[in-house]
């Protein structure tokens, strides 16, 4: 609580006088205080009488919901025995060998249950991690073509983070830290995109060779995405490469990558040759 006597001493008149303690008849005071900017006593008791009752109200509302709180029972778990205390009880002759084997029974079943729950759990969210790391990586390897190509700076600093990451920092040596390592170097994968997206724009994925004409073979894919089958056969080759070392699982994560695909890019930094 404020100690209202000695605070509106110093801050409030008394009624009917200004902030001087004189009745200044509406005038400024020395001190260039007008009248108007004060606050009546009466007033401003009033408010801080409101404040702390609002306060107190809401004090005993919320001593009221942690007492319901701790009131509520906690919910029990049910006990386990170990075998020494099932047998020592079946000697006692306060359970029957039946129920002692019956509870071990129902233990063991609780546990399998447990752990299965567990094992696919973590299955499920470790698919579902490697699914978002594998289509992270393609994207990047989409839109910064560079990243693949060993004599280019870029991938040189990949491979640098990458090395600091693992013998330094202690990460693991797997596609999770090579995908923390090129999004160090590269930034957020949505951000290059949007940043690179404003280069110039292409109407197929095909190889113009060259200052001059381009080589044929390939379908020019007018709407919708590019797909392994739009490519030239050089374009192809390249993609077969890709297959046959393993940086793709099939045409499916070809076509993944084709989709954010952007030729000029991936023509300078040899992706096309």
């Amino acid at each position: 609580m404020v100690n209202q006597g000695k605070f509106l001493a110093l801050h409030a008149p008394e009624d009917g006088g200004d902030a001087a303690g004189g009745a200044g008849g509406g005038e400024e005071s020395k001190q260039g205080v007008s009248k108007d900017d004060v606050v009546p006593k009466t007033q401003f008791i009033a408010a801080i009488k409101s404040a702390n009752e609002k306060y107190d109200a809401l004090k005993t509302e919320l001593d009221a919901l942690r007492a319901e709180a701790k009131a509520k029972p906690a919910i029990e778990q049910p006990k386990r025995y170990t075998r020494t205390e099932l047998t020592a009880m079946v000697d006692n002759r306060q359970i029957t060998q039946e129920q002692a084997d019956a509870q071990l029974d129902f233990q063991m079943r609780e546990d399998f249950r447990t752990e299965a729950s567990r094992v696919a759990t973590e299955t499920v969210t470790a698919a579902q991690r490697k699914q978002f790391i594998d289509s992270e990586i393609a994207r990047y390897k989409a839109v910064a073509p560079e990243i693949l190509d060993d004599t280019h700076e870029t991938r040189n600093k990949i491979k640098e983070e990458y090395t600091y990451l693992v013998n330094v920092m202690g990460d693991s040596n797997s596609v999770d830290t090579q995908l923390k390592a090129i999004r160090s170097v590269l930034g957020p994968v949505e951000k290059l995109e949007r940043a690179r997206s404003g280069r110039p724009s292409f109407e197929s994925h095909r190889e113009t060779g060259g200052e001059g004409g381009g080589e044929t073979g390939g379908r020019k894919k007018e709407a919708g995405k590019l797909t392994y089958d739009d490519l030239t056969p050089r374009e192809k080759a390249y993609y077969d490469k890709g297959l046959a070392a393993g940086r793709y699982k099939d045409k499916k994560a070809i076509n993944e990558e084709l989709a954010y695909a952007n030729p000029n890019v991936r023509r300078k930094y040899g992706a096309m040759n």
